[in-house]
């Protein structure tokens, strides 16, 4: 368990907050590249806690700033987006993609006030199907990062996007707590012989290496004819999960298919739950993925099978189909996360070995955002300093009389200063 301190540290991503100022430091995904047009809608978005709008101008450029328009304050998003520029509705005061005011038409001819006048404005940059932006100060700004994905042959790589209504860490600590995935994803109803060797092991040995970029941990299972199954996933930080592919057991199509999550909070209590699935050797079904994910949204990417409806759970299913009686793998892991509440209340948990992954990930980031207090660094190094490529998330069968970490070794320049961590 945590101490109400630390869960508040932990938690609490808003302006100002220790831990929002270390999610600042880094790139983020923000918006599917496919919600922006030339001279169109403009999209209103919310990143840690700040109320902002994009729009992509007459040229193709993107443009995310403050929603407020600092003249009396009316959302910029209801504004008309047109000639390089996106205009008020109450005056007119109009600003480019950099937030500087271009025109104030109701202002005196010889006015200088729309030189002066300037919206806070981040920057962009679009890749891997995503338009990400850099929210942090300007001398601490990270090189972008080079992720794998980025480069992919068209169709090869999918992004997705749903809030999650619940804190980004607790998001985060379904997705690195391997030993659920034989029980709350299980196929079959408990009463049935399990079908994949993470429904037939329930008890994963969980072992854990914190690194340069975060930390990596292997879930250690037992794969039949006296050999090993090992599933390793990445937790670069601030917010990503690499979540390794089937592997060799499974159906040839998703033997190499990868899965890369990152939960941005919007703020507190929400968070964007944004998944890149890739694939170098084939392309990516995109109305297949949806389906399995089972996470339709409205308008502003709000879930409409979620908590509302308790996440549409059939009883009668859980008798004959399979353990949730929920349909998509992603669903049931929304259902667990936010039933907790909007921020989990951890001085009230009991936890066990089978923990070990999610004690690590509050550790990581509590030593993280608790150094950048102290003496305005990071224990690890930026985005964009590593070669993306050599992180990657992996399942493997191996032998017993050898060590998961022989068979995917960690690079010398990846390893952690303080190997202690």
């Amino acid at each position: 368990m945590l101490s109400h301190e630390d869960n508040e540290l932990l938690c609490r991503v808003g302006p100002g907050t220790p831990m929002g100022n270390l999610m600042r430091r880094f790139w983020m995904p923000a918006l599917l590249t496919q919600e922006l047009e030339a001279d169109g809608k403009p999209v209103r978005i919310r990143l840690l806690g700040e109320d902002l709008v994009a729009f992509m101008d007459t040229q193709g450029r993107i443009g995310l700033l403050d929603e407020h328009c600092p003249h009396r304050g009316t959302s910029l998003a209801l504004g008309a987006n047109a000639d390089c520029g996106l205009r008020c509705l109450f005056h007119g005061w109009k600003f480019d993609v950099t937030g500087q005011c271009i025109d104030t038409p109701a202002e005196p001819e010889n006015s200088k006030l729309a030189k002066a006048m300037r919206v806070k404005s981040y920057p962009t940059r679009v890749a891997g199907g995503m338009v990400w932006t850099y929210m942090g100060e300007k001398e601490n700004e990270p090189p972008f990062p080079a992720f794998p994905w980025f480069d992919m042959p068209e169709g090869s790589c999918e992004a997705f996007k749903v809030i999650y209504e619940c804190n980004y860490s607790q998001a985060l600590e379904g997705a690195v707590d391997s030993s659920h995935a034989g029980i709350l994803h299980r196929s079959v109803p408990w009463d049935q012989e399990a079908r994949w060797p993470h429904e037939k092991d329930l008890r994963p040995k969980l072992e854990i290496e914190f690194t340069r970029y975060g930390m990596r941990y292997c879930a250690v299972r037992e794969a039949g004819e006296g050999k090993k199954n090992g599933r390793m996933t990445q937790v670069p930080l601030p917010f990503w999960t690499f979540i390794p592919p089937d592997g060799p057991t499974a159906p040839e199509f998703r033997r190499n298919r990868r899965l890369v999550n990152a939960f941005v909070p919007r703020d507190d209590y929400t968070t964007w739950h944004i998944q890149f699935f890739y694939d170098p050797g084939q392309k990516i079904d995109r109305a297949h993925r949806m389906a399995e994910a089972n996470t339709p949204h409205d308008e502003n990417f709000f879930k409409t099978n979620g908590k509302s409806v308790w996440y549409n759970q059939d009883r009668a299913m859980m008798k004959t189909q399979n353990l949730s009686g929920i349909v998509g793998v992603a669903l049931e892991d929304h259902a667990v996360s936010e039933t907790m509440g909007a921020i989990a209340d951890r001085t009230k948990e009991h936890l066990g070995r089978s923990d070990m992954a999610v004690v690590a990930f509050r550790r990581m980031m509590l030593k993280a955002v608790r150094q950048l207090q102290e003496t305005g660094t990071l224990p690890q190094a930026d985005q964009g300093a590593f070669d993306w490529n050599e992180i990657t998330a992996e399942t493997f069968i191996f032998p017993p009389e050898k060590k998961w970490q022989e068979i995917q070794p960690l690079p010398e320049k990846l390893q952690p200063v303080d190997a202690a961590a």
